[in-house]
């Protein structure tokens, strides 16, 4: 767990700089955009992550997966960055190939309820093009066991970036038109600092390097691409059909505040996505290995960490759901529920760990694209069906649904395939921990001031949460942190 720790905690402090920083974005965005400028940027992300994905045809999949049998820095890894790039450009040309046949029907579709999206739509491509080329070169680095970079630039100077762009915007220096141009530009800067970044550490090795793949190792890369292809593009649809249903079906508006209020469900993923970032790697050079002891220790310890922070976070957010809608402008009160669903189906995914990283890097890669094809199918029929019923709320629904079915399934197989089992009397504590902390922080009464009953009702779930984890001991890799932590100021529990 050395280099997992020590770089899952660089990740953690960038992803959660970032999420402070994040959260004031979105407050500015709230206040600063209407809710049909917030639905624009909204609607252009969801898109350029759907189209990336595909971009890719699968290669991110691939270079995590096959990237230990190239290593090799003095012999340039083979040429495996050459034929990444080349794949990449490929996919994304088909892309945009793709796209122009789309236009129209995009155009057409959305001329009456998001005319906005339909003035900044030509952003699309180019924003695709970043998106996809940040996501190989990433996968590339932390296929060699460096995820830290990727965090920093992602999560921590894009929304400095943007933070920047904001205040310009505030002081009334720009035109919404630049402040597109400049949100789009600062969206795209981290690959940038990717490329710059791989060229300094003399990674940059885009030669090819004939001879070296075997006809059997083609085969299994093409064929993990393609599964990737589905997989990854059925994932990209699940992350992102909600906003763009949520758009179709009741307007950029709407979607502007389903987007505000879906950003507070997602912070409950920031301390998986520090993990998933550097596991990917290390699960895939324990299966090549074939220490599959090693795979589900990592297994469970994920699970429990996970399961902790995910609820401390969730037990935060649901105590404080009230004085989170008073930060948000009266126009977004809808998204109130849309907070609390998707922080509960995003817990679910923190509790399962690392079950997709272990699958996609096994030999049953190939039921992963058929989970997710699966789960394409539910969230596309619960988004028609409860957004005309719930609004915004119904797509949250949907969307827990999906994450809840999808993670169940993947638990269910690692059992049947590996026996592996990653819970125990210590996921029943954290559960009852979590339930006990928070009540306190419903019955507490206002106490008039927004701030400081954030800080009061905070510091009492949190206190009274983290005091019952390290008695009960019901975390112990992050009870060992947490008390490594306190004896720096002479405090033990």
């Amino acid at each position: 767990m050395g280099i997992i720790e020590k770089q899952a905690t660089k990740n953690a402090i960038y992803s959660y700089l970032g999420a402070g920083l994040g959260f004031i974005t979105v407050m500015w965005l709230s206040h600063l955009l209407s809710p049909a400028e917030n639905g624009v940027i909204r609607i252009l992300v969801s898109y350029a992550a759907l189209f990336a994905q595909f971009a890719n045809l699968g290669f991110t999949s691939v270079t995590i997966r096959f990237f230990p049998y190239f290593r090799n820095k003095d012999k340039g890894h083979h040429g495996f960055l050459f034929y990444a790039l080349l794949v990449t450009i490929i996919g994304f040309f088909l892309c945009w190939i793709i796209f122009l046949f789309l236009q129209p029907g995009l155009v057409e579709s959305n001329q009456a309820k998001s005319p906005l999206f339909i003035t900044y739509l030509f952003y699309l491509m180019p924003l695709t093009l970043f998106t996809v080329f940040f996501n190989i070169l990433d996968s590339y680095l932390r296929a060699g066991f460096n995820s830290v970079i990727g965090s920093f630039s992602k999560e921590f100077l894009q929304r400095i970036l943007i933070m920047t762009v904001l205040v310009v915007y505030f002081m009334g220096l720009i035109s919404f038109n630049i402040f597109m141009f400049l949100y789009i530009a600062a969206t795209c800067f981290p690959t940038l600092l990717l490329v710059y970044y791989i060229v300094r550490q003399k990674e940059w090795h885009v030669r090819p390097v004939k001879g070296f793949m075997t006809t059997g190792l083609k085969r299994e890369m093409l064929n993990l691409g393609f599964y990737s292809i589905l997989a990854g593009g059925a994932g990209a649809i699940i992350l992102n059909i909600d906003a763009i249903m949520v758009n179709q079906l009741l307007g950029e508006e709407q979607t502007g505040i389903y987007g505000i209020a879906f950003y507070f469900g997602t912070i409950l993923l920031i301390p998986a996505r520090s993990i998933y970032r550097i596991t990917s790697s290390i699960v895939a050079e324990n299966f090549k290995a074939g220490r599959m002891e090693e795979i589900s220790k990592l297994y469970a310890q994920t699970c429990n960490s996970q399961l902790t922070i995910g609820i401390l976070l969730f037990i935060g957010i649901f105590a404080n759901i009230d004085n989170i809608m008073q930060l948000l402008p009266p126009a977004f009160a809808a998204g109130r529920n849309v907070i609390l669903i998707v922080s509960a189906g995003y817990l679910v995914e923190m509790a399962t760990g690392i079950n997709q990283v272990i699958i996609v890097n096994s030999k049953y890669y190939r039921y992963d694209a058929y989970f997710v094809f699966a789960m394409v199918g539910i969230t596309i029929a619960a988004n028609f069906i409860f957004i005309p019923l719930y609004g915004i709320s119904g797509s949250a629904l949907a969307t827990a649904i999906t994450v809840a079915a999808n993670n169940a399934l993947r638990f269910a197989f690692l059992k049947r395939k590996y026996s592996m089992q990653p819970y125990n009397m210590n996921t029943l504590k954290i559960v009852f921990i979590g339930i006990v902390a928070l009540l306190p922080g419903l019955f507490i009464p206002w106490l008039h001031n927004l701030y400081l009953d954030i800080a009061v009702r905070s510091s009492i779930v949190g206190g009274i949460f983290i005091l019952l984890i390290l008695k009960l001991e019901a975390a112990p890799e992050l009870n060992q942190k947490i008390r490594k932590n306190l004896k720096r100021f002479s405090i033990e529990i």
